[in-house]
């Protein structure tokens, strides 16, 4: 096991053990026998693992590996995460970026690219907390500069019953029709700093949280833009009405006055043709999902289901429910509904497609802000993405 290993996998030890210790002192009450063991035994596994950490980085170091060239009178220190090495010079903390099994690529503007493991870990950060965004369909695009995505605007007509011998030739079908949307690459960046003394004398991994919070940030942006986004330098979202994406045509409008009723409920699920609602799901805020925890059929029966089983999402109409804190609620005072406010969104997600035109380059500055002894990371990305089969969605609308 290389240390990236060990340290990823002394991480879920730790976060399974804070989950432990959370989940005692949330309900007030002392360890059953069971958690106490298992919490020494979690306690005993990462003081092991942070020992042989220590001690491979101890012998990597003594053998030289390294992938910059080697400062004078240099003395490591213990490392602080992966990604970056503490050395001191006369006395002076100097950031380097190093690992035996990384490869970087510096520039000549004193930046260099970010391991590909590190990168790699960053988008699966990515791709687990983002619920919408892990649903969509991902197009890797290359040597191009836009992404032409055909659709059927106008649907074949049926088949018609004819005579063994028809009396006239079969006429051609004319109603079949397809157009066109594109995507374009939209830049999406983020900078992060962080002081080089913080960096030397913290004994928390600096580039672990780094890289959470890069993580976090990009995470927001994909989800936002494919739940709000307004098409303008930027993806198309779902509750955005549009042409280009998902029209007006698709809404379905309360029954009653300011009010999601169970009748909304049954004619969005409705709204969609059985191919679509298969593999829909339904995306709403908080405050929304609130309400609809509360409808009731004629029978008095929920229509919402609690998941049996962690990690399953809960049901409405027997399909999941995806809640999202970037969905949007209410726009009147204090969240109340007000007229015209999209609230929900039925879909089969696979039908938005994301095109990006590179996934995620992270790039570490260690002499751009020199002159304010800091350390930079930018994350930078190109992509864009909209909704493609409108007749695959159904949102629902407030009536005045």
């Amino acid at each position: 096991m290389t240390v990236i290993e060990m340290k990823s996998e002394r991480a879920k030890l730790a976060e399974e053990m804070k989950a432990l210790a959370s989940k005692v002192a949330a309900e007030n009450r002392a360890y059953t026998e069971e958690e106490d063991k298992r919490y020494a035994e979690l306690d005993a596994q990462i003081a092991d693992l942070s020992g042989k950490i220590t001690a491979m980085e101890r012998e990597e170091r003594a053998q030289g590996f390294t992938d910059a060239a080697p400062l004078p009178k240099a003395e490591p220190e213990q490392k602080k995460g992966s990604l970056f090495n503490v050395v001191r010079v006369n006395g002076q903390a100097t950031l380097q970026l190093s690992n035996k099994d990384e490869t970087l690529t510096v520039t000549d503007q004193g930046a260099a690219i970010a391991p590909e493991e590190f990168v790699a870990e960053l988008e699966r950060e990515i791709a687990k907390e983002a619920l919408v965004y892990a649903r969509v369909t991902k197009i890797p695009v290359t040597g191009a500069g836009s992404l032409g995505l055909p659709y059927e605007a106008a649907d074949v007509s049926d088949a018609e019953w004819t005579s063994e011998v028809p009396e006239s030739e079969i006429s051609e079908d004319k109603s079949w029709k397809f157009g066109k949307r594109s995507l374009a690459p939209t830049d999406l960046t983020k900078l992060i700093k962080f002081s080089k003394k913080l960096l030397a004398t913290s004994a928390l991994p600096i580039d672990t949280m780094a890289r959470e919070r890069i993580a976090e940030k990009f995470t927001a942006a994909y989800e936002n833009t494919i739940i709000n986004g307004t098409g303008t330098d930027q993806p198309l979202g779902i509750f955005t009405a549009s042409d280009n994406g998902i029209p007006a045509s698709r809404d379905v409008e309360c029954a009653e006055s300011l009010k999601v009723s169970a009748d909304d409920i049954i004619n969005m699920y409705m709204s969609l043709r059985p191919a679509y609602r298969r593999n829909a799901v339904w995306v709403m805020s908080t405050a929304v999902l609130k309400d609809v925890m509360k409808l009731t059929d004629k029978n008095g029966q929920y229509l919402w289901h609690e998941s049996l089983r962690v990690g399953e999402p809960s049901t409405l109409m027997g399909l999941p429910v995806l809640e999202s804190e970037y969905a949007p609620a209410g726009s009147g005072a204090s969240g109340a509904y007000a007229a015209g406010d999209y609230v929900m969104v039925l879909g089969d997600l696979s039908r938005y497609k994301f095109a990006y035109w590179k996934g995620l380059d992270i790039t570490i500055a260690t002499e751009k802000f020199a002159g304010t002894n800091q350390v930079g990371i930018y994350g930078h990305s190109l992509a864009d993405g909209q909704p493609t089969l409108p007749a695959a969605f159904s949102r629902l609308k407030i009536k005045a």
